[in-house]
This record gives C-alpha cells, sequence and structure tokens, in this order.
C-alpha cells in the first residue's frame, strides 16, 4: 500500500467476472481471454491460512493493463476494447455471471472530477457490464485494485 500524495488523482479499472456456476478457468476458455487472476469457488481466501474464509463464487480479473496516472475514461476505453470481440459469449455469460466493469478513482486534493463520455457509456453497456465505481477520498491508502 501507498499514501498519496497531495493533489494525487488516480483511477484503475478491471472486468471482474463472477459466478456460482461456471468456473473461472471455463470463463476464461468461452471469452478467449487470459486474465489477470482468477480464483476458483471453494478456493481459500488466503492460500496461506488454511482456516481462511473460501471463495462462494468464482472471481475472474482482467485489468486494463494502464497506470493509475492514466484518466479514467482511458481505463473504461481499453477494458471495452479487450472484451469488444466477446459481445456474444459475454451476452451468453450473463445469464450465470456477474459481469462488472470495476473502476477506482481517488483524488487527495478532496475534489476530483472524471469523465465518462456517452458513446463510451453507450459501449458499456452493450457489453452487460454493469459498472461498479470504488470513489476514494482524501487521505486514504490505496492497494491493487480486483478481487
Amino acid at each position: 500500500m501507498r499514501s498519496l500524495l497531495p493533489d494525487t488523482m488516480w483511477a484503475a479499472g478491471s472486468i471482474r467476472i463472477m459466478s456460482r456456476t461456471v468456473r473461472a478457468d471455463e470463463i476464461s476458455a468461452r471469452l478467449g481471454i487470459v486474465p489477470d487472476e482468477l480464483f476458483e469457488q471453494g478456493s481459500l481466501m488466503s492460500p496461506r491460512n488454511p482456516r481462511s474464509a473460501r471463495r462462494e463464487s468464482s472471481v475472474w480479473i482482467r485489468r486494463s493493463g494502464l497506470g493509475s496516472d492514466s484518466e479514467l475514461e482511458e481505463h473504461v476505453a481499453a477494458l471495452v476494447r479487450v472484451v469488444s470481440g466477446s459481445r456474444e459469449e459475454l451476452m451468453r455469460l450473463s445469464a450465470e455471471c456477474d459481469l462488472d466493469l470495476f473502476l477506482g478513482f481517488g483524488s487527495e486534493s478532496g475534489q476530483g472530477a472524471c469523465v465518462l463520455p456517452a458513446r463510451l457509456l453507450a459501449e458499456v453497456g452493450g457489453l452487460g457490464l454493469t459498472v461498479v465505481l470504488d470513489l476514494y477520498p482524501p487521505t486514504s491508502e490505496v492497494g491493487v485494485m480486483g478481487g
């Protein structure tokens, strides 16, 4: 974890697919996309602790691949590009999975804004992705986003 410097804005984005019926490795195979992380239902939340809770769902995560200094719009556009060729399979998966565009945004100044153009939001909606936006207020500490 790192502390943010004053007046620093950051953004992050990932696609997160969760399911109680479809395995994470099957999601990869069906989409033809390699995830950054995947966790199978029933796996330990903390692999180093055999007493930790077990995952209730399989989780598939693909990050935007952009740095935190990129605009939120750039993260969204990069993720749309990653999955745009898998639109039909995303629609099929949506019957058994939660499909999220998981976004994080923070500003140390206390004032921060991001713009997501209508055309980009239309593309997100056309892919069947629910937008989840995590906002981080000033003086928060930020870790790796995703799962």
